[in-house]
């Protein structure tokens, strides 16, 4: 249903007007508390967005983007909380982000030319957060408010086509015991 839900709401956003739809290939590198869990840098990300323009310099949206963390752990010590018991072996940790936002940007610039930007997304954040240990897996599977400011660059390539840079700061809140998730998203 959600991937229904922001199809429809892409096609909508595209028939009002001038309207801007792209995909990104994404590069994540996670931050804050997300860093200390996983530390390496996700190379397996993707994002589509849909955006209908009010003006000329302002935009409202919505995005849907994928990041897939992922990270293993040599033999090591690891206490099995509310137990008495140590166990030793790897660790293999992962993350998969999908945050479904509303958007809003604003744009500096005409459109024959370079234009910078900068907005905002709003929305929700599924988080799937898993560790294997051996036999044992901890998961969590929330879904979680989050919020995602960005700044981003359009180069023309002809008269209907831009290339999209952009950088976002991801962030879920945290929910229940699982801690918040946030994480850098470089966009092409």
């Amino acid at each position: 249903y959600i991937y229904l839900l922001v199809a429809f709401a892409l096609i909508n956003t595209s028939s009002f007007g001038q309207a801007m739809f792209s995909v990104s290939y994404d590069i994540g590198l996670s931050v804050g508390s997300t860093s200390d869990y996983i530390g390496a840098p996700s190379f397996r990300g993707f994002g589509i967005e849909g955006r209908g323009f009010i003006t000329d310099n302002l935009s409202y949206g919505g995005s849907f983007n994928w990041a897939t963390f992922y990270e293993e752990f040599g033999p090591q010590e690891w206490n099995i909380e509310g137990e008495t018991r140590t166990a030793y072996g790897k660790q293999y940790r992962y993350i998969n982000s999908f945050p479904l936002m509303g958007t809003m940007h604003y744009y500096f610039g005409e459109w024959d030319a370079t234009r910078l930007y900068a907005g905002a997304g709003i929305g929700a954040q599924k988080i799937d957060q898993r560790m294997d240990f051996g036999l044992y897996t901890i998961d969590s599977k929330k879904w979680r408010f989050g919020f995602a400011p960005e700044v981003g660059v359009l180069i023309p390539v002809n008269f209907n086509t831009s290339l999209n840079l952009s950088a976002k700061y991801q962030y879920a809140v945290k929910a229940g015991d699982a801690d918040a998730v946030s994480y850098l998203s470089f966009k092409i």
